[in-house]
């Protein structure tokens, strides 16, 4: 007679509300699960440097129950069926609803740690109850009979995968979030392509949502319950909430002056096409009360269709550390294109350091927004601000200042968290199987816990000027860092800590700029920038660019410099807040010493031109003009020549003869390292 052991084995989901891995322990010990039982849910990732929720905390931030599907024998990276005798992608769980009640550990072999999914029924029949609702809203699920019934562990499989999703039970029975899982992958991509499809109400509630990474078990010689995914063993889920979290904030390094923004607004310059003045529900193109800015599919009072895939090795910028994370991708054009934040910086004196800036919201707090990995729209913003002196009173109004953030620096991933700082300084600009199985049945048993992170952000700094600078700091474990101030300097300076890499990425127009350190150089940097007075001659941009400009930096001089380009080098990559690399043109400056650097950028050349409407007789008269007094152009910038042919076609048009080249202008960017 054979003799069935039945041992418990965990299917343990972690909840993760953390902004990133490096607040996620990846080899963390577990607790014995007690007598032998079903095969069941647990989560068990420790807190790094927060206090873990687990339980009944845990299950209410998961709204009491997560929506569960795998399959058996699909191979670890989806590229080929097994060939063992069994049959490939076969089902196990069809979007089983598991969920949570106090008290209930060990009242059934399926439930170790207080969730259930054996004995629920969701069947289709239209009897207007919210179990016919769900089956009806999380789809696939026919198919599931009468109820659901406990699963083990099959050790003639070759490996299982698991997904998972949660969101409020009430918005999925009344129809506000419908759930698909996918069921077949795409060629080319495998089964990394196998997600959700999540399609929202106006009226549903994205913030109740989490996506857990596809998690895969191959099959091992295995039945030890405190292990972690393997056979027998803890299947860890680490959910991740749909939602990403903006917030921005303004500072200023101007001496002697206070600065309070007047107004936000956009120009529409028409360029590029999708910049355009935003007239959107709530806000006019020019906002007095409002952030306001353009970005994509960023709204989280639309209805949405959300399509959520896992990382994989054949995406852009991949990584080993992130495979299996969910990806989302809002693809419905009826969420809003403007992003639209608080109304707490218009009318507020700026602070004077990045740890002292107005934000968009009184409290600092960030504003959920839809995810947009794949957005390819830069942040383009215009601002009126009023500077006034405390002593005397007197006011200089700029208007039109502008920045821009690039496209890339904008692609938010769910469940992180994002802080744009923009700095305005005195340059800124005016406008079961053989052999290896163990004896037995292992059923699978259900847990959540949650982990609290700390406020970690992506932080970028951005210089309200054009050309615009975005600056960023990483630690030598590729990590962005938020440093502090540096204390006894006026203005306080934005300081990274000694050893950091500082990227530097600059915008012109809506464009990108390649830097160029050597040849024809576009780029300088400087260290060794010192004021031998800080109290009356602080470095800032202002100052650094009169140094340059009038006295070369000599020996005696208020500021001193040494301009040195092998600090930095060029770089098209350069490293993401999730550590998926991001693909840009960037200056890169590695494991800066203590001190006090600059970025300077110089501007594409313009030239002087004049206007006119011009008429020649024969190509012959067009050339003889052009030699006589410099090219014809068709803009006021003097950077696109025309020829005959094009003259010949637009006849009495305005052209413009241009001169010589104007003297190009200069942005800079202080980085101050202690």
């Amino acid at each position: 007679m054979k003799k069935i052991l039945f041992f418990a084995a965990v299917l343990s989901v972690a909840f993760t509300s953390c902004m990133n891995e490096e607040f996620i322990g990846d080899n963390s010990p577990t607790t014995s699960q007690g007598t032998p039982g079903a095969i069941g849910f647990n989560l068990n990732i420790p807190a790094v440097t927060r206090l873990d929720k687990s339980g009944g905390e845990a299950a209410t931030d998961l709204s009491n129950q997560f929506i569960v599907y795998a399959e058996k024998d699909e191979t670890a990276d989806g590229a080929a069926p097994v060939t063992d005798g069994s049959t490939t992608h076969q089902l196990v769980f069809k979007n089983y609803v598991v969920k949570w009640t106090n008290n209930s550990e060990y009242t059934t072999t399926s439930n170790t740690k207080g969730w259930e999914y054996v004995g629920y029924t969701f069947d289709a029949a239209d009897s207007g109850t919210d179990t016919e609702k769900y089956a009806t809203y999380i789809t696939p699920n026919s198919g599931q009979g009468v109820r659901q019934e406990i699963k083990y562990w099959d050790y003639g499989a070759a490996s299982y995968t698991f997904t998972a999703v949660s969101a409020l039970p009430a918005d999925i029975t009344a129809g506000k979030v419908t759930i698909t899982k996918k069921e077949t992958e795409t060629t080319g991509n495998k089964v990394y392509d196998k997600g959700y499809t999540l399609a929202l109400t106006a009226s549903a509630h994205p913030e109740n949502i989490y996506i857990a990474d596809r998690v895969v078990i191959s099959r091992s010689n295995n039945s030890d319950r405190t292990a972690t995914n393997t056979y027998g063993g803890n299947v860890t889920f680490k959910f991740r909430n749909l939602l990403s979290h903006v917030r921005v904030g303004m500072y200023e390094t101007i001496p002697g002056y206070s600065v309070k923004i007047d107004k936000f607004y956009y120009k529409n310059d028409g360029t590029p096409s999708n910049f355009a003045d935003m007239i959107e529900t709530g806000h006019t193109a020019n906002s007095t009360t409002a952030f306001v800015a353009n970005a994509s599919n960023v709204g989280t009072s639309s209805a949405a269709n959300l399509t959520v895939k896992y990382w994989n090795s054949a995406m852009t910028g991949y990584t080993s550390a992130l495979e299996n994370h969910p990806t989302v991708t809002v693809s419905d054009a009826t969420v809003a294109t403007a992003l639209t934040l608080g109304t707490n910086i218009p009318g507020n004196v700026l602070g004077v350091t990045p740890n002292a800036a107005i934000f968009d919201q009184s409290t600092a707090t960030y504003t959920p927004f839809f995810p947009q990995e794949t957005n390819n729209v830069p942040l383009k913003l215009m601002v009126d601000y009023t500077l006034t002196a405390p002593v005397t009173g007197e006011t200089i109004k700029v208007k039109g200042a502008t920045a821009e953030i690039p496209a890339e620096y904008l692609r938010w991933k769910p469940n992180y968290k994002y802080t744009y700082l923009f700095k305005i300084s005195p340059n800124s600009n005016g406008q079961t199987g053989p052999g290896i199985t163990p004896a037995g049945l292992y059923p699978i048993t259900f847990d959540a816990v949650e982990i609290v992170a700390e406020d970690g952000t992506a932080e970028y700094i951005t210089t309200v000027s054009e050309p615009t600078i975005t600056t960023f700091g990483v630690d030598s474990e590729g990590k962005y860092v938020k440093a502090g101030i540096t204390s006894g300097v006026s203005p306080e300076p934005y300081a990274y800590p000694a050893g950091s890499d500082i990227y530097a990425t600059i915008m012109e127009g809506n464009t990108v700029i390649t830097p160029a350190l050597t040849g024809t150089v576009n780029v300088n940097l400087y260290k060794n920038v010192v004021s031998s007075d800080p109290t009356n001659f602080p470095v800032t941009e202002a100052s650094l660019a009169e140094a340059i400009a009038e006295t070369g930096g000599s020996a005696g001089e208020k500021i001193t410099y040494t301009n040195d380009n092998t600090i930095g080098t060029v770089v098209s990559t350069v490293p993401g807040e999730d550590g998926v690399n991001v693909t840009i043109d960037a200056v890169k400056m590695t494991a800066l010493a203590a001190g006090t650097y600059a970025v300077e950028y110089i501007t594409t050349q313009t030239y002087y031109t004049t206007s006119g409407t011009h008429a020649f007789a024969d190509e012959a008269a067009f050339d003889a003009y052009v030699a006589a007094n410099g090219t014809l152009c068709s803009d006021e910038e003097g950077t696109t020549p025309i020829d005959y042919t094009t003259y010949s076609s637009a006849t009495g048009a305005t052209y413009y003869t241009r001169g010589g080249i104007k003297k190009h202008a200069k942005t800079y960017k202080i980085i101050v390292v202690k």
